[in-house]
């Protein structure tokens, strides 16, 4: 078996378990597979599938930097309708790293709502010092009157992460 084979069936077996000890074990060989894996995983964000998309772009942030060439599909990604994909896009993000930065900006100031927000929040964990006043803005904005169930809390960290980086830069 070759090793897209593997990569590929690693992924069915995360999106077919719902025991979570065959999800580690499977997201551990994907992930052992590094930079190899990256067209199957980039192919997997543009497949019908929703949970192996969002499987996908969580194994994609697995790679950290490795995965720099997928960030603009997870950019993408971050504007669909599905809250659970927005959300395993903007992680992907953080955890690909400042590679991801650029674009993040540019959504956080093009777009709206919650891509909006979720690019934000990406930004905050990776250098608060890129947030503009409109950025933060909507961080707080989504604290106060969230739209979901878990941007509130989202919208806590990111808000935490702009006053640590203020009150260093006071120092």
């Amino acid at each position: 078996m070759d090793k897209n084979e593997e990569v590929s069936l690693s992924l069915r077996k995360i999106a077919n378990s719902s025991e979570m000890n065959q999800v580690a074990a499977a997201m551990k060989e994907v992930r052992r597979s590094g930079k190899a894996a990256l067209p199957l995983l980039i192919d997997a964000l543009h497949g019908e599938d929703p949970m192996l998309r969002d499987i996908a772009c969580a194994v994609l942030g697995e790679l950290g930097s490795d995965a720099g060439e997928a960030v603009p599909k997870l950019i993408e990604l971050m504007q669909t309708s599905s809250e659970e994909t927005r959300m395993a896009a903007a992680l992907s993000l953080m955890r690909i790293g400042h590679d991801s930065l650029p674009l993040l900006e540019e959504t956080a100031k093009k777009s709206v709502g919650l891509t909006k927000f979720w690019a934000c929040w990406a930004i905050s964990w990776l250098d608060p010092s890129r947030l503009d006043q409109d950025m933060i803005v909507c961080l707080k904005a989504e604290q106060e009157q969230p739209t979901s169930e878990v941007t509130p809390f989202a919208a806590a960290e990111a808000v935490g992460k702009v006053i640590a980086w203020q009150l260093k830069e006071a120092d």
